[in-house]
Parts: C-alpha cells; sequence; structure tokens
C-alpha cells in the first residue's frame, strides 16, 4: 500500500506538468484530439448522386454524345410543352469552324428545325461570322391584349409560324469587346392554336385593337451591335458582367404599314463573395420601338413580358406592348456538389410610349429556384414564383440570365 501511494504520489507531477498551462496549449491539445477522432463525413443519398454524375462526367458525355450526334432537351420557345429531339454538332480541332443542326418536337406539335455555320476565331481571332437558318411552328402562343392594364380573363392563344435566314459578321477589337453587323430576312404567318380550353386570338381581339392580326407580312432585318462580356463562366457566372446594345431595321416588304426600328438594351452584374460560393446577380433590359410616320408595330414582333426569364411569378406572353423595361435580383448560394439554390426578385412593365419607361407602377414577382450543374454550367433550373396573379413553376434548361 505504501509503494503504491508513492508510485501515485511521483506520477502526480508528471501529470500535472502535461496538462495545458496556457489558452494556446489548451487549443492546440483539443485540435490535436478531434484530429485523432476524425469521422468521415456524411453524405445524403442524392449528394453521392450528384457527386458521382459530376466525377463520372456523366452530363458532360451525354451532352457530347457520340460523333457529334447527341438528344436535345428543351430549346424550344415557352408554353410549346416539353421537347425533344437531336442535335448534330461538329468543330473543327482549333474550334475555328463549328457546324450545329437540330429538329426539335413538343407534344403540343410545335417544331423547330435549325442550322448554323459559325467561324469564331477568323483573322487571329479578331473577326467572326454567323450564318443561321430556323423554322418554327409554334401553336400555343398566348395573348391577352394590349397594354399594362390587359387582364388575366381575356387569355387567347395563336399559332406563329416563322422562317428566317440571318447572317453577322463583326470584330473583336479587344478580347471582351464585340462589334456586329447582321442581316436578313424572316417570313411570318399567324393562326389558330391549338391550346384546350384557350380561346383562339380572332374569337376576343381585332386588327383595330390588335395592330397585324388580319394579315401578316415577310421583313427585311438588319443591325448593329455591341457586345462586352467579361463573365467567368458565362453558362453560369459567378463574377464579371455582360452588356449589350443592340439596333434592328424591320422593313415590311407586303403591307407597307409595319415600318419600325427596335433598340433592345441590357447590362448585367455578377458579385461574388464567400469564396464565390454566393452570387448576387443583378439584370437589367430595356426594349424601345421607333415606328415610322404612318406605321404601327404588328402585334407578334412586340416586346413581350411575362414568363421564365422575367417576370415569373406570370404566365408566359403576359403582357404585350411597343417599349418594356424589367429587372432582376437574384441571390445564389452552392447548396452542395452540383446544385445551387437561388432567391429572386423580378420587377417590369410595358408601355405604349417610350416616355413611359420609368420603375414606376411596375409588376413584381419573387420566388426560388434549383439550379443543377455540371462543369460550372446551369444544364437543369427548377424556378417557383409568385405575384398578384398567381404562381407559376418553370422547368427550364438554362439559366435565366
Amino acid at each position: 500500500m505504501i509503494f503504491a501511494t508513492s508510485a501515485i504520489l511521483l506520477a502526480l507531477p508528471a501529470r500535472l506538468s502535461a496538462q495545458p498551462e496556457t489558452r494556446s496549449e489548451q487549443i492546440q491539445q483539443a485540435r490535436k484530439e478531434k484530429a485523432a477522432h476524425l469521422a468521415e463525413p456524411s453524405y445524403s443519398g442524392f449528394e453521392k448522386g450528384l457527386t458521382f454524375m459530376k466525377e463520372a462526367r456523366v452530363m458532360q458525355r451525354f451532352a457530347e454524345g457520340y460523333k457529334g450526334l447527341r438528344f436535345k432537351f428543351g430549346g424550344m420557345p415557352t408554353g410549346q410543352g416539353f421537347s425533344l429531339g437531336t442535335e448534330y454538332h461538329r468543330e473543327d480541332a482549333n474550334k475555328n469552324v463549328n457546324f450545329r443542326s437540330s429538329i426539335n418536337g413538343s407534344l403540343s406539335r410545335a417544331v423547330l428545325f435549325d442550322i448554323q455555320l459559325t467561324m469564331p476565331k477568323l483573322a487571329n481571332d479578331h473577326l467572326f461570322v454567323d450564318l443561321y437558318a430556323v423554322h418554327r411552328n409554334l401553336p400555343r402562343i398566348e395573348y391577352y391584349g394590349q397594354g399594362p392594364d390587359s387582364r388575366k380573363d381575356d387569355r387567347t392563344n395563336f399559332r406563329l409560324e416563322d422562317t428566317s435566314y440571318d447572317f453577322t459578321v463583326g470584330v473583336k477589337p479587344v478580347r471582351p469587346l464585340r462589334i456586329g453587323a447582321t442581316g436578313g430576312f424572316i417570313q411570318l404567318n399567324t393562326g389558330p392554336g391549338n391550346r384546350p380550353g384557350i380561346a383562339n386570338i380572332d374569337d376576343v381581339f381585332t386588327p383595330f385593337t390588335t395592330p397585324g392580326l388580319d394579315q401578316q407580312s415577310d421583313f427585311w432585318r438588319g443591325g448593329v451591335s455591341a457586345e462586352l462580356d467579361y463573365r467567368d463562366i458565362p453558362g453560369g457566372p459567378r463574377s464579371g458582367g455582360y452588356y449589350a446594345a443592340k439596333f434592328h431595321y424591320y422593313d415590311d416588304r407586303d403591307l407597307g404599314r409595319h415600318d419600325f426600328r427596335l433598340l433592345d438594351l441590357e447590362a448585367q452584374q455578377y458579385i461574388p463573395f464567400f469564396n464565390d460560393k454566393r452570387v448576387i446577380a443583378l439584370r437589367t433590359r430595356t426594349i424601345m420601338t421607333y415606328e415610322n410616320p404612318g406605321q404601327v408595330v404588328p402585334f407578334y414582333l412586340q416586346p413581350i413580358l411575362g414568363g421564365s426569364d422575367d417576370l415569373r411569378g406570370y404566365r408566359p406572353y403576359r403582357f404585350y406592348d411597343n417599349n418594356m423595361i424589367v429587372a432582376n435580383v437574384e441571390y445564389r448560394w452552392e447548396a452542395f456538389t452540383g446544385l445551387d439554390m437561388a432567391l429572386f426578385l423580378d420587377a417590369g412593365k410595358v408601355v405604349p410610349k417610350r416616355s413611359q419607361i420609368n420603375y414606376h407602377d411596375l409588376e413584381t414577382a419573387a420566388g426560388f429556384g434549383f439550379r443543377f450543374n455540371a462543369r460550372n454550367a446551369v444544364f437543369l433550373r427548377l424556378d417557383f414564383g409568385f405575384s398578384q396573379e398567381g404562381f407559376q413553376m418553370w422547368f427550364k434548361f438554362a439559366n435565366p440570365f
């Protein structure tokens, strides 16, 4: 017993000396103990699935297809239903020449097929050329009447058929700046829509209230544009900005009553913080039209507001008029690998006169969304928007901006 007591007394000073004496030593000891008992992090099945898809490059391989041929989801204008098609895309090894063509259809019997040839890096990446042709048959375009006071109960639908041929040539004097000129021809026709339970446009509106309803025309069009794009990743930007000004002239070739000019201004800015894991995304856009004397802008070429990319709490094509303004704010953050979330606020309006363009009496919408991404680009988006006219859910294959 005496020997045991002596041993304890002899060991006591050593134990006491092993105890940390300062706060710094206590923190260091706590870190060592924590490191010695680390456990594997716990992930949900959903997180594991997204991580596997990212590491196995599932979406990239699916998007690349086989020898340039791949499935195509989406790409149809809003309201035409879920669309599916095929796309063929090839480019040379240096990406100096790109060729793409696709055909796409939906359950509403909407059809879109297009063909495009792009040469983006001519003259040592200082010149670019783009040739593009597209045909669309869209049987479910909605129309509520003209102006900001159009009524939700006046909902109608119509078919829009158009075929266009356009070319664009331009220069890139410095890396983020593109200046271009474009020209083309567009053939247009409207007719009865096929959305069940919704009146056709001719049943509610007249050519007096809806310019261009009785007869459609073909148009020559041309214009100029300037774009400053310094976003880090255009498909899912987390920093940088995009600023554009586009001016187009439409020349009515058949009826001689729809000549007008259109100015489209847009600004986007992305403000990152917390190591680029969180982003404030800002966008504002204004479209103004200028009719020639004695001319009117046909309703099927007017600026439109409402839908998945601007006022997300309103039905698509909710507002038509000669001029439009919209602003969007999004707070985006990375929830976990492969999934970002967002809170958003949208505000905008249409007006008949350019002098009425301001930020008074705006229609507003707010909501939240989920953004699934691969290689830092959004490939699937699910947004839920709320407004005074109700609730809308959007299932899209790209960011709103």
